[in-house]
């Protein structure tokens, strides 16, 4: 074999065998599964997508008006884009006005007569739970009622959650969507989601627009009535206002229906931490309380037998044998300080060694992206996170590091083992 053959051949091998290897933190999959009165629940860490707690989480539910919190992000990311603003101001057609004041069902009344800005729509569709306000919303960013329900579905499938059919921006039934009702479904028909779903929508809205806050945490708010005259609307999540609730929430959204009963997501903090939780079928339709008692007991579960493990920017840092670097090793660092709720009864953790990255080139500069640190689920029965079995957590160089020569390279990949970590 000549040199240039052989000089490729060790090359492609090398360049085939470069990983690099770092601990990682394994945590057991939900810390709880509550015993509370309702269909399904779930307790996410809203920084880091770990599921805390979880009933039943992956069946989907009728979501009723929860269903309001997509119109609440699309309408957040046409401000973003500069399309709308909160003053901007709509007119809302006679169909969805005829929506708004049918009595039978929870509604804001909303006039053909007057315009609405975009602001005292958010509010009128999150707080009191207003319908036509939610359609009124969607037409006016979308163009139509139909294509509201369209780019709901499109918001959905962008996040990975798939094969969901919605039937009104509101939540309402599609028998309750008068003259925009689908013809092609039953008047039953309605909005369905699982409570993991929903904890991944409501992690979107909160993360990414952090600013809906300022009207989610509204207990109520002043509006203007069809004849313009002011008055005070509420909000339907009792916990904003519940002092003796040892858990201060700043949201985010309740929903009721005939076929499931109370739904509640709400965000509040465990252990310093930021938290969503949703409860789903928790009650009946008329009852006010039961979602949210059933809440404050699945939160006072996991607070009672969880612990926090706190992982610092500088922690997961590790000395990695780089099998091309010139001194066989580089220094890492994690770019991402986090939290990780483990269970208060087993507090020994476990570590295991994975691969992050190929392909580094060098020179390696500091700061350099090499790979993701991957918090794994000690289960493989089950997700510890929403988006799969591990949290990633970008990983990068923290020093600068020259290639070494042809002869070393060749050598270590040829006579160590594939992994190359060390303590």
């Amino acid at each position: 074999m000549q040199l240039k053959t052989f000089k490729q051949f060790i090359l492609s091998l090398f360049a085939f065998f470069t990983v690099f290897s770092i601990n990682v933190l394994k945590v057991k999959a939900a810390i709880i599964t509550p015993p509370i009165k309702a269909k399904g629940a779930i307790v996410i860490d809203e920084k880091t997508g770990q599921i805390l707690a979880s009933k039943n989480a992956d069946k989907r539910y009728p979501i009723a008006s929860i269903s309001k919190l997509l119109i609440a992000y699309l309408v957040e990311k046409r401000i973003k884009e500069n399309k709308i603003s909160l003053n901007t101001k709509v007119k809302v057609p006679s169909g969805i006005v005829a929506i708004s004041q049918e009595t039978t069902i929870t509604n804001v009344p909303l006039s053909v007569t007057r315009s609405y800005t975009i602001k005292e729509l958010l509010e009128d569709a999150l707080l009191p739970s207003g319908n036509g306000a939610a359609i009124a919303l969607g037409a006016a960013i979308t163009g139509s009622v139909s294509k509201t329900e369209t780019a709901m579905e499109k918001l959905l499938s962008s996040w990975n959650i798939k094969g969901v059919k919605i039937y009104s921006p509101a939540g309402l039934t599609n028998g309750e969507m008068g003259t925009y009702k689908d013809k092609s479904a039953s008047n039953d028909a309605e909005n369905k989601l699982s409570a993991k779903e929903l904890a991944e929508v409501s992690r979107h809205l909160m993360l990414d627009f952090p600013s809906i806050r300022k009207i989610t945490d509204k207990s109520s708010a002043v509006v203007s009535s069809t004849s313009g005259s002011s008055y005070t609307i509420e909000n339907t999540n009792q916990l904003l206002k519940n002092i003796k609730s040892p858990y201060k929430f700043t949201g985010i959204k309740t929903g009721s229906a005939e076929s499931i009963g109370g739904n509640f997501i709400g965000e509040t903090r465990i252990k310093g931490q930021k938290v969503i939780t949703v409860v789903l079928g928790s009650g009946s339709m008329s009852d006010e309380s039961t979602r949210f008692i059933q809440t404050v007991s699945m939160l006072s579960q996991l607070n009672k037998a969880s612990s926090i493990k706190k992982i610092a920017k500088s922690e997961g840092s590790a000395k990695l044998i780089a099998a091309a670097g010139k001194n066989g090793k580089v220094k890492t660092i994690n770019s991402y300080r986090y939290s990780l709720f483990v269970p208060k009864k087993k507090t020994s953790l476990v570590y295991s060694s994975i691969k992050v990255k190929k392909n580094i080139s060098y020179p390696l500069s500091k700061g350099k992206m090499i790979g993701y640190d991957e918090v794994k689920t000690s289960s493989n029965l089950a997700n510890d996170f929403l988006y799969g079995k591990y949290l990633s957590v970008k990983v990068d160089s923290n020093e600068r590091v020259k290639e070494t020569n042809f002869i070393v390279r060749a050598w270590r990949q040829l006579f160590f083992s594939k992994s190359f970590q060390i303590n």
